[in-house]
């Protein structure tokens, strides 16, 4: 027994030494490294091409850093486009009339601002800038009445009346389709007037781009217009002999004068020469020449003195203003 134990030893001890010579130089296990040969280190530069990123050395941090903040970015952005196309989805179901929750229909913008990477050079991400609106209401001074076709005549919606039947009247008198205008450019009339729908446009027009902007926000603006003449069967001038006026064809009307907000009167006959509305009263005849062919006032002649004649007849030598 004692013999087989030492014969055993012997032979391990052969083993040993006979594999020492074969164990690499960079084994683990010193016990077999060579005998003679000296126990090697590795050196952190080695591992500079390992695949796992922690073994790398501290010399690629910084591209480590920057690639991590590239993934970053990348998951973030998809993130809010997953949360934009829940939102899409939940409008178009409303729109469609599905039922959806109503807390989310409200949201029209994503609230958080979308990051945009630039380039991905690992430059600072700037973010999509919102716009913030704010919740407080601007007051407008006055309203603007929105206009029907109910009401309305010559189908423009500004020129509010009734529609007449034909006029027939002695001689050339007569209008083959009359209106009853009562309004026109959101200024009401204190006088029913029957023309024809060539006059209630002109004066529609004539109201709303040049009489209102010449009133202005002179006594809180213009409220109403004097009207002493439209429609009548007779001669110009009621002179007897004279040539058939233009009223009896529904192509005029007479204008006393123009009443503001608070209660001033630009009349014709007592500020043309004198008073607050003198200038105005001037341009606004001023303005009349053109959109009418015969524009007439107290510079005209007597029979004009207290008011503005206003036709839309047609002369060869083009409008006559006086």
């Amino acid at each position: 027994m004692i013999k087989g134990c030492a014969g055993l030893a012997v032979f391990l001890m052969l083993a040993t030494t006979a594999n020492a010579s074969f164990a690499p130089a960079t084994s683990p296990m010193p016990h077999f490294r060579g005998g003679g040969q000296a126990v090697q280190r590795l050196a952190p530069n080695a591992l500079k091409s390992s695949l796992i990123p922690r073994l790398r050395s501290s010399g690629n941090a910084g591209a480590n850093a920057k690639t991590q903040q590239e993934i970053t970015t990348l998951m973030q952005i998809a993130e809010l486009e997953r949360q934009e196309e829940g939102f899409r989805r939940t409008r178009a179901k409303a729109a469609a009339g599905q039922r959806v929750n109503s807390g989310l229909v409200a949201v029209r913008r994503s609230l958080i601002p979308r990051l945009r990477p630039n380039g991905l050079s690992g430059a600072r991400v700037q973010p999509r800038t919102v716009a913030r609106t704010t919740t407080k209401a601007t007051t407008t001074p006055r309203k603007t009445r929105r206009l029907t076709r109910s009401g309305s005549v010559c189908g423009v919606r500004s020129i509010r009346g009734t529609n007449a039947p034909r006029i027939r009247g002695r001689g050339s008198c007569g209008i083959a389709n009359p209106v009853k205008v009562t309004e026109v450019a959101g200024i009401s009339l204190t006088r029913e007037l029957v023309v024809n729908c060539t006059t209630a446009k002109r004066l529609d027009k004539w109201v709303a781009r040049s009489v209102k902007p010449a009133i202005g926000r002179k006594g809180g603006g213009l409220a109403s217009i004097q009207i002493i003449g439209g429609y009548a069967c007779r001669t110009r001038n009621s002179k007897r002999g004279a040539k058939i006026s233009e009223h009896a064809k529904g192509n005029a009307v007479d204008i006393a004068g123009f009443k503001l907000r608070n209660g001033t009167i630009y009349s014709v006959k007592r500020n043309w020469r004198r008073g607050a509305g003198r200038s105005t009263l001037r341009k606004i005849h001023k303005s009349a020449c053109g959109p009418f062919g015969t524009v007439l006032g107290p510079n005209s002649d007597r029979y004009h003195q207290d008011h503005f004649h206003l036709d839309v007849a047609r002369h060869r030598s083009g409008a006559y203003c006086r």
